[in-house]
């Protein structure tokens, strides 16, 4: 029977969980050494580590060596080596496949690597005046089918960011990336696959953020409104009722609730609407309430809202004392104050707190 592979904190968790147990006479000591044993610590493949990293220095050498002698080569010349050491590369990774499966994976991380750097350096040869988000958008959407044939939940992430670069590079650009509106659905869909792993749904949920990020700045919605959006949003995500990988999406929704919350509690945000007069009495009295929200959840066990409590607490801190007393004295109190909640963050951390409950 495969065991399954765990981290060693999780691994210590279920130890001393079994170990409970045990004392409760719920089972025998036979029983806890037969449960552990269906577990192993997961290790770091040294070997592979060393594979992937001589993987990327060989394709780095080769196309610096190209690069340097760039032009003395001419257009054909310069496509065909980039698309004979593309079919090279992959070639060699499918027929290592079976005997050496690291070796494999490593010159196929290295073709992809090729696949980006022959986006860019066609553009060039033929001259091709696109802005550059979108080769990062074509480097994206070419290796997907890669990481879906073989499974590769590391080509699958990095998709994820060559979409982030795609998508916040068009900030400078006057033209707007709507793809990005049918990707977001896909990529969700395509998780399926890796069996909507967390990682994966954890990177979906950022570009799903960055993309409301996006469209709101771009269509000049006011900071009050796009801080207030996010902290629905963040709402949203920590208490709907969301079946797929909750853990991630409450941990994302309490981050994004933490630091809209975080930023209502300037004034300046709020000064810039007449309605709003006196938009430091307004952001105090918000300040009161979300740290008041803060300390419930830190009540049921969440560990994060201790830390935007304490955010909160020390912005009002320098804000207020930082110009009027010695910066000696400024500096210890500010010390003792994180000293005070690190200690809380510890003393809730051994009693079971976690990260968002």
């Amino acid at each position: 029977m495969k065991k399954r592979i765990v981290s060693k904190s999780q691994f210590n968790f279920l130890e001393d969980e079994l170990e409970f147990h045990k004392k409760q006479n719920i089972i025998t000591s036979d029983q806890k050494n037969e449960i552990l044993s269906q577990y192993a610590l997961a290790r770091i493949n040294f070997v592979k580590i060393v594979l992937v990293i001589g993987a990327i220095l060989v394709g780095l050498g080769v196309l610096s060596f190209i690069a340097s002698n760039w032009d003395k080569i001419n257009k054909i010349s310069k496509f065909l080596i980039i698309i004979g050491m593309y079919i090279g590369v992959n070639g060699a990774s499918f027929k290592l496949l079976k005997e050496y499966p690291k070796t494999s994976k490593s010159l196929l991380y290295l073709g992809i690597m090729i696949y980006g750097a022959g986006i860019f350096l066609v553009g060039q040869i033929f001259n091709y005046g696109g802005d550059f988000p979108n080769a990062f958008l074509l480097w994206g959407i070419g290796i997907l089918p890669c990481a879906l044939l073989f499974k590769e939940e590391i080509i699958f992430i990095f998709s994820h960011i060559l979409f982030l670069v795609y998508l916040n590079g068009h900030f400078n650009f006057y033209d707007i990336p709507y793809l990005i509106i049918l990707i977001i659905p896909l990529m969700y869909y395509l998780n399926i696959y890796f069996d909507n792993f967390k990682i994966g749904t954890f990177f979906n949920n950022l570009i799903l953020l960055n993309s409301i990020l996006y469209f709101l700045k771009k269509y000049n919605v006011d900071d009050l409104y796009v801080t207030w959006i996010f902290f629905g949003v963040g709402t949203y995500m920590y208490y709907g009722n969301i079946r797929l990988n909750r853990f991630i999406f409450k941990l994302q929704g309490i981050i994004v609730l933490g630091i809209s919350g975080l930023a209502l509690t300037s004034p300046y945000i709020w000064s810039r609407f007449d309605i709003f007069s006196n938009g430091k009495a307004i952001s105090i009295a918000f300040a009161i309430v979300f740290v008041g929200f803060m300390l419930t959840l830190a009540k049921s066990g969440s560990l994060l809202s201790i830390v935007f409590i304490c955010a909160t607490i020390l912005r009002y801190y320098f804000d207020t004392l930082y110009d009027f007393l010695p910066k000696s004295i400024f500096f210890i109190i500010g010390g003792v104050i994180l000293l005070a909640f690190g200690n809380y963050f510890e003393r809730m951390r051994k009693k079971g707190g976690d990260l968002v409950e």
